[in-house]
């Protein structure tokens, strides 16, 4: 963001989430006019500082909304126009491929994608009246794509090609564009993605069976690698908008440096030590599999 801005507005979507809160009360403490947007805006955290809030009512699965909350947040900016959106609204689908109903997988895309992309749009036009900032909340996962995570992969890697895409063509009117992606966090996602997955499993005893035990290693696996403090997405976010010279696209959290440098290797390597690091090499690599029969010679 370019100067000083204080007295303008930034709106954050996903204000009620866990990361989404976090930056919510750091931008108020520091003086920012934020607009939070939320499914639901009375369940807002209190928050207290030199800073101003205005509570807004945003489902981004609902083009009506989202048409609504443009209109909304123009006469809240006024002439001044919007010096930053934060896109920080998602939602995390997890689970084997078979079992996730296409609906799931529709849904994945409806928030993480279309409706990032559709508020974005509908609001381009006040972020050009400041000449304003976008920052995009993608995921290492758009880097690299792990088994059981397809559609929020999915979703990130095509959130990261739309960023870039803004990037270099908002370039002209001014308006800068940046995506953050974090590794796993501390926060509620992640137990909700999981109670999401045991349902559309339970559906299917049989794929239950099949599945229970890789899951069950493969959750081990993450809880013993550790998840990150909210706060690092948050400094990130905050540098974007302070206007010190930021990378385009960042990754941050831990170990993402690691998994970034895993996504560089050829292919059939990585899988390997992905499988590997997950307690997954005998659970996707059963005797006789089509892979094992294809590279006999």
């Amino acid at each position: 963001m370019k100067g000083d801005r204080n007295n303008s507005w930034i709106m954050v979507t996903g204000a009620t989430g866990g990361i989404g809160g976090a930056l919510v009360a750091r931008l108020v403490k520091e003086g920012r006019s934020v607009i939070a947007a939320a499914r639901d805006p009375s369940r807002l955290p209190q928050v207290t500082g030199p800073g101003r809030i205005a509570g807004l009512e945003l489902d981004l699965e609902q083009p009506a909304t989202i048409e609504a909350a443009a209109r909304e947040i123009a006469r809240t900016v006024g002439e001044d126009g919007l010096s930053g959106l934060i896109n920080m609204a998602g939602v995390i689908i997890e689970g084997p491929l078979e079992s996730i109903p296409p609906r799931e997988l529709r849904r994945q895309l409806e928030i993480n994608v279309v409706g990032s992309f559709a508020i974005t749009q509908a609001l381009l036009p006040l972020l050009k009246q400041a000449q304003g900032s976008v920052v995009n909340i993608g995921a290492i996962s758009a880097h690299l794509t792990v088994p059981f995570y397809g559609p929020i992969a999915a979703s990130k890697s095509a959130l990261a090609s739309l960023n870039d895409a803004m990037r270099l063509e908002f370039a002209q009117f001014g308006v800068e564009v940046f995506l953050i992606e974090p590794g796993a966090m501390s926060t509620g996602i992640f137990s909700t993605s999981r109670q999401r997955r045991d349902a559309n499993l339970s559906a299917s005893p049989q794929l239950e069976r099949h599945y229970r035990a890789a899951l069950a290693t493969m959750d081990r696996a993450f809880e013993k690698a550790g998840a990150d403090d909210p706060k690092v997405v948050v400094e990130a976010v905050m540098n974007a908008f302070s206007g010190r010279r930021t990378k385009p696209r960042t990754v941050v959290g831990k170990g993402t440096g690691m998994l970034l440098m895993l996504s560089w290797l050829p292919i059939r390597t990585r899988e390997k030590v992905v499988k590997s690091a997950l307690g997954l090499t005998a659970a996707l690599n059963p005797a006789g599999s089509l892979g094992s029969k294809l590279a006999r010679p």
